[in-house]
């Protein structure tokens, strides 16, 4: 109350002290221009500067201006102390001449006055650093007032409700228990007055509290039970849609990139070297009748005898690299759109390899490493989807290629095996990068958790690695040491042992 009534004091003593302020400047201002009128229309500068000293010496004065109707400067007069707009109060008067009187027939009619003929204007600047110091000064008073008046009836209040609750102390500190959960508290009345059956209505209600917390929290587990198979439907739904935005992410773009880019010059390339060949052949039998006849002959800058073969081979090698472009455009098509089986084909893990390093390729930094792949012969096929398998490669693959620094180069190896005992098939990709520190390790299968967030990263990679690979009943396992490297191990049941572990095998990890 008394910050309103102090807020309403200053607001009203600042708004009489402004309005104040402005009539002063306005009649100051309208003083001078009718005590200017004659001296501005004989434009005697001498009297108009006197006038302008004479008004310099008004409290608060800041510049005077007196321009004839044209906008000549006849007057000025201005302090030395420069002030900004904000800091001033402006106002201009119009220096008219003195009207003449009515003519009767605009009395008889009853038009309006008169007006004399603008001779000019009188500009008047006062400055309101003063006003503003006042008003400062007004400002901490009030506020001085209020906060005294707000400390004397705190204190005031204070005492008297210190006097009155005292008997609720008893009452407050039951409350206090019950606050953070335990129902089993019970309140003592101290006296028979309103506290005391206050505290016996509340140990009453925390009665009822408990058993219904017991009560509530059978029920919950029992609703935990009944939707853990929904939730886990719902999982399997969600992470399916974050592995296909995945894989979107990934190669969608230079996948249509490269079948526009691509395709139509490859298709030309390919076009010309059939016409190149199927020419070359026709014209083949004319030429070495000609080098029997007149013997070996120069044709495009080399004998005949040694460009006849080396020309088959080149239409050879158009037609092979030709070829290969268009598969290396289709397995980016295939791997764009795929994904959406149930896991029911068999796979060769080395071939998965091949078509994922075919797409690293396209990816472009890495001039500095050298990727070894080392196949297992006769490696055993698993049963899953080729193309989230060939996704989890791509993005072990990336991984090590990442953590490798650019000013130094490094080796990034690949190696598939057969475990006979247990029945599975591995991959291990293995690199000698910067390596991971532990305290990341625990989090390394985290959704949303990455080290290069910054850089682009979006924390899913390996989430949805380790969710496919399980999906395949299978096992991804990370080993690193800091500054020496990191080896990431995919196990997987082969599909001619029935698509399950071996009985000696790992787990399968859950991926919650």
């Amino acid at each position: 109350m008394a910050v309103l009534f102090g807020s309403a004091y200053i607001v009203t003593e600042i708004r009489e002290q402004s309005i104040y302020a402005g009539n002063r400047c306005q009649l100051i201002a309208a003083h001078l221009a009718d005590t200017v009128r004659l001296p501005l229309f004989a434009e005697n500068r001498t009297v108009l500067m006197q006038i302008a000293q004479d008004t310099a010496r008004t409290p608060d004065f800041h510049s005077l201006t007196v321009r004839t109707n044209d906008g000549r400067v006849l007057a000025e007069m201005r302090k030395p102390v420069s002030r900004s707009p904000s800091e001033l109060l402006s106002r201009t008067v119009e220096v008219r001449s003195t009207p003449l009187g009515s003519s009767p027939e605009s009395a008889i009619i009853g038009s309006k006055e008169p007006v004399g003929a603008l001779i000019g204007t009188v500009r008047l600047d006062l400055d309101t650093t003063e006003f503003k110091a006042r008003t400062q000064r007004l400002i901490m008073m009030a506020c001085a007032t209020a906060f005294l008046f707000w400390i004397s009836v705190s204190s005031l209040c204070y005492l008297a409700l210190r006097q009155v609750t005292r008997s609720f102390n008893a009452l407050m500190r039951g409350l206090e228990s019950m606050q953070t959960g335990n129902y089993a508290v019970r309140i003592a009345p101290v006296s028979n007055d309103e506290p005391g059956r206050a505290a016996g209505a509340i140990s009453l209600l925390a009665a009822s509290l408990q058993e219904r917390e017991e009560e509530n929290r059978r029920l919950q587990q029992q609703l935990i039970n009944a939707m853990r198979l929904e939730v886990q439907k719902e999982k399997q739904q969600i992470m399916a849609k974050l592995i296909q935005t995945n894989r979107m992410t990934s190669l969608g773009l230079l996948a249509s990139s490269m079948a526009h880019e691509i395709n139509t010059p490859n298709g030309a390339i390919k076009l010309a070297g059939q016409q190149v060949a199927k020419t070359w052949k026709s014209a083949l039998p004319i030429l070495e009748r000609v080098a029997e006849e007149e013997g070996d002959f120069v044709l495009g800058g080399a004998v005949f005898s040694l460009v006849r073969g080396e020309v088959t081979k080149a239409t050879e090698v158009i037609a092979r690299c030709s070829e290969r472009i268009e598969k290396v455009v289709q397995d980016m098509r295939a791997y764009n759109v795929g994904g959406h089986s149930d896991a029911k084909d068999r796979v060769n893990l080395n071939q998965v390899v091949v078509d994922a390093l075919t797409i690293i390729r396209a990816h472009g930094r890495h001039g500095n490493i050298v990727i070894q792949n080392e196949p297992y012969p006769e490696l055993p096929a698993v049963t899953g989807n080729r193309y989230q398998l060939e996704q989890v490669v791509i993005n072990l693959i990336l991984n090590s290629i990442q953590a490798i620094p650019e000013s130094r180069n490094g080796v990034v190896t690949i190696v598939s095996d057969y475990d006979s005992l247990h029945g599975e098939v591995s991959l291990v990709v293995r690199d000698d990068g910067k390596g991971i520190r532990p305290d990341i390790m625990s989090r390394l299968m985290e959704p949303f958790f990455s080290t290069r967030m910054e850089s682009g990263g979006s924390g899913l990679g390996l989430y949805i690695s380790n969710f496919i690979v399980t999906e395949h009943r299978g096992r991804l396992v990370f080993e690193s040491e800091p500054d020496k490297g990191t080896t990431a191990t995919i196990s997987i049941p082969a599909a001619d042992n029935g698509g399950t572990a071996g009985p000696d095998a790992p787990p399968v990890p859950e991926v919650v």
